[in-house]
């Protein structure tokens, strides 16, 4: 891309941009920066330049942010009059964090002496924020000779947004005049914030002229996003109306406490849904794992005329990859290409998570390979698929990859590179792993410790898997004994089984151990011909009304579920 503007951060960054000398300075001795051609427009140009502003809007609307920044630089090359779209390439620029190019265009809107202009004014201390810049987002404000309500709400929202809400307040108060946009703003930033109530002395203080339809809906959110539901419940059926937004909100919100039966009570409440509503209850479906009931209402959803878009694909695949539904899987990657439904990352990780957690590693990696952008869930699915099914030695290519790539693991890729260790028997590559989680600045929790655990365990490093969780930061879990005494299984170490039960009962309570304890002390005892104690184990299960899980497969030809068990015996 050309850009006659500048987009180098050393040529623009030590500019003060909020002083005229040291602009005028700028300018002069950065003439190839700035075009110096008219910026006066005539009858003649005015069509010209209006299909160029009609240009750029539709490329921002289409989120072609790079092209637009383009088609502007061609109207300065053309010397033609570019004030009306300087709010426009100043949104661009905070979208792409172009600090550098937001400066160097500042700087023109100083030569032209419409930088004291209130909608250039609100459009570069947003600019400034969203690139970061808090500081000097504020001496715009502080510079501008006029400013109107919504530069106001501009510099309140960048703020918030900032999670300084000691300054928004400060301007809060100052404000001679309030709209419903300023009211909504602050009440929204400080229940993110997680001060809800703060939040709900606003809205109380809100005048009833001002209090609409999204101060209600608002406050209802805060209650929902900080789990505070009855309190959300309460203002939601006080609500006088209510948009579609308000009833996700709920839905969402119950969704994420687990009540997904009153979830759908309050779906079924609304009088006329929308796309938003069905993705609500879908994906707090499978987030929970409902995952038949997500398929179900993913039918009814379309049944009713509701055309699926990435949001409602995201939760659908989801629940495939959870019930192992390949053909199902398979018939949602066809409907995206079918209808048209636009991929983003979040679509592409999905596929990906879907093939892998169904056994189809082949095309997993075909999706994968096709993406252009990889987030951290897409590498960690793919990871996480190989490891699952045994191919530990992909999964560790796929990590050198990732971290070649300059893509930052998290927590949930170390647990999956652990485990594929763990099955592959690569006892020194896990330790050697383990102890890169602290370059990233990952503190291991109790789950990456039991991987580790059960990855010395399996090797038959019992001692060392013992000194492991001896030493551990934090208070061993049922399941870090679990894999101990799963490994003194496979071992026949009965001397560490002893070790281990008294351990595990002085740390575990056994009266609230989880049933795999008794189930592998007893094939333990079993197995080493300790009949007595097996048999001990057996009746204190047999008390405990536990039984072993049978083994079982699901399988869905059709519309028929058939699932076989196997003998628990």
């Amino acid at each position: 891309m050309r850009v006659t503007l500048s987009q180098n951060p050393k040529e623009t960054t030590n500019c003060p941009v909020y002083y005229h000398q040291t602009q005028t300075q700028y300018i002069n001795q950065n003439p190839k920066t700035i075009n110096q051609s008219s910026d006066y427009c005539t009858p003649e140009t005015l069509p010209i330049l209006t299909n160029w502003c009609y240009l750029i809007r539709n490329h921002i609307s289409q989120g072609s942010l790079r092209e637009a920044l383009v088609v502007y630089n061609n109207i300065r090359r053309k010397g033609l009059d570019y004030v009306g779209v300087v709010p426009l390439i100043l949104k661009a620029c905070a979208s792409l964090s172009f600090l550098g190019f937001g400066k160097a265009l500042h700087a023109e809107t100083i030569k032209t002496r419409v930088d004291c202009n209130v909608i250039v004014g609100t459009s570069l201390l947003g600019m400034y924020a969203k690139c970061g810049d808090i500081i000097d987002s504020r001496k715009v404000f502080d510079y501008l000779p006029e400013r109107n309500v919504v530069t106001w709400n501009a510099m309140i929202g960048e703020y918030l947004r900032n999670k300084d809400t000691n300054s928004a307040s400060i301007l809060f108060e100052k404000m001679s005049i309030r709209n419903a946009v300023t009211w909504n703003e602050m009440i929204d930033g400080f229940a993110k914030g997680g001060d809800i109530g703060i939040a709900r002395q606003l809205f109380n203080r809100v005048p009833h002229e001002l209090r609409n339809v999204v101060t209600w809906t608002v406050m209802v959110d805060g209650y929902t996003s900080n789990g505070k539901m009855e309190a959300a419940r309460e203002v939601f059926e006080e609500m006088p109306h209510r948009n579609f937004y308000a009833w996700s909100s709920m839905i969402s919100g119950y969704c994420k406490k687990g009540d997904v039966n009153e979830a759908k009570a309050i779906f079924d409440r609304i009088p006329v849904r929308n796309l938003v509503n069905w993705n609500s209850l879908i994906s707090g479906y499978a987030q929970n794992g409902f995952c038949i009931e997500a398929m179900e209402m993913f039918g009814q959803m379309q049944a009713e005329g509701f055309t699926p878009d990435e949001v409602t694909i995201v939760s659908v695949l989801s629940a495939c990859s959870q019930l192992g539904l390949l053909d199902a899987g398979k018939e949602i990657h066809c409907m995206i290409h079918r209808k048209k439904i636009w991929v983003n990352v979040f679509v592409l990780s999905g596929l990906v998570d879907m093939y892998a957690k169904c056994g189809d590693l082949i095309n997993a990696r075909l999706v994968f390979e096709r993406m252009t952008e990889r987030n951290t869930t897409c590498w960690n699915a793919i990871i996480s698929g190989f490891a699952t099914h045994g191919q530990c030695k992909e999964a560790l290519e796929f990590f050198d990859r990732m971290e070649s790539s300059n893509k930052r693991p998290d927590d949930i890729t170390f647990l999956s590179v652990l485990s594929a260790c763990a099955h592959g028997g690569l006892v020194n590559k896990g330790i050697e792993i383990f102890s890169k989680m602290e370059k990233y600045g990952l503190e291991a929790s109790v789950r990456h410790y039991g991987c580790l655990v059960d990855l010395l365990g399996r090797a038959g490093r019992l001692r060392e898997a013992y000194d492991l969780v001896k030493r551990m930061p934090m208070k061993p879990n049922d399941t870090v004994w679990t894999a101990m005494l799963g490994a003194c299984w496979i071992h026949q170490d009965k001397d560490m089984t002893e070790k281990i039960v008294k351990e595990s009962a002085q740390n575990v309570n056994m009266v609230t151990a989880t049933d795999s304890h008794y189930v592998l002390l007893s094939h333990i005892y079993a197995a080493s011909d300790s009949w007595e104690k097996a048999e001990r184990m057996r009746t204190v299960m047999d008390n405990k009304g536990i039984q072993k899980t049978p083994g079982s497969s699901l399988i869905m030809p059709g519309s028929t579920k058939n699932t076989f068990c196997v003998d628990a015996r």
